[in-house]
């Protein structure tokens, strides 16, 4: 994976959790359980993309 794309996604991930900690001192529990599940989905989602870019690199 090239060093821009883990830094998107780092930086991104860092705002959705930032984004949960906000709704949390909101006491948003809509908030918070939506930006969780994204920040989840996205911290997963990146590594996907890092085990894929990395079958390929091997094979």
């Amino acid at each position: 994976m090239p060093r821009w794309m883990a830094l998107l996604f780092a930086c991104i991930g860092i705002l959705l959790l930032a984004g949960v900690s906000f709704f949390i001192s909101l006491r948003s529990l809509w908030g918070v359980v939506l930006c969780g599940a994204a920040a989840l989905l996205w911290i997963g989602f990146g590594f996907g993309m890092k085990a894929r870019a990395r079958r390929r690199q091997a094979g």
